[in-house]
């Protein structure tokens, strides 16, 4: 199982590079990195499936400047492991409730990581400005993948904790609560996507609202 873990957690650190460092072609989204590690793992219709929920969930958490938010890619990708890692116990709904749950403080831990990367990442850049005025290429290249590599074995091993200890408590406490709050729990899907909708309302509106005033100019 720890192989499993370790290497689920290598993928998710791998896809996370897209989110501030590296790619930044939108593969660290839910929709696409779920449905990848639902492929992965053998369910590729459930992984797409959570792809879209989560991906309603975060939409509207959008970060601007030094602005931090959840981290909700990451977490995503670990709720998704999670969540098919344990399928075969059953009670889809009870495990969909509690892994949602794991998944906001693992967001909230996951903005953590990121608020100290940022920072690490600000002294490498200090680095990088005092090496171009030396017109030092290599020593700046350097940087740029030390860089790349702290924030990939950082996200890794916070994966792999997370996982791990998860996987400690999880599969007994599905175990426990299903046969007593599965059949309350049948809305708990529609609910999460409600709540995601609702977060990207305000967005929605003011883009509307925008367009609706870009009519009205022309004509």
């Amino acid at each position: 199982m720890d192989e499993k873990l370790l290497l689920i957690s290598v993928i998710i650190s791998f896809l996370s590079l897209d989110i501030t460092i590296a790619f930044q072609v939108l593969i660290s989204s839910p929709i696409f990195s779920c449905t990848l590690l639902g492929w992965l793992l053998g369910d590729i219709q459930t992984g797409m499936e959570l792809g879209f929920v989560f991906q309603l969930l975060w939409l509207g958490k959008i970060p601007a400047g030094a602005y931090i938010v959840p981290e909700g890619n990451i977490a995503s990708m670990m709720a998704t492991a999670l969540i098919l890692i344990n399928k075969e116990i059953g009670w889809t709904h009870t495990t969909l409730a509690v892994v949602f749950i794991e998944v906001l403080l693992l967001s909230y831990l996951g903005s953590i990581l990121t608020l100290y990367y940022r920072k690490f990442n600000g002294k490498i850049l200090d680095l990088m400005l005092k090496e171009v005025e030396k017109t030092r290429v290599t020593f700046i290249v350097l940087l740029e993948v030390a860089s790349m590599v702290v924030y990939f074995l950082a996200v890794m091993i916070f994966s792999f904790l997370a996982l791990k200890l998860s996987q400690l408590f999880l599969p007994s406490l599905i175990t426990l609560l299903g046969p007593i709050v599965e059949s309350q729990l049948v809305m708990v899907k529609p609910v999460i996507i409600g709540i995601g909708l609702a977060s990207i309302y305000p967005i929605l509106k003011e883009a509307f609202s925008h367009s609706a005033g870009n009519k009205m100019e022309t004509n």
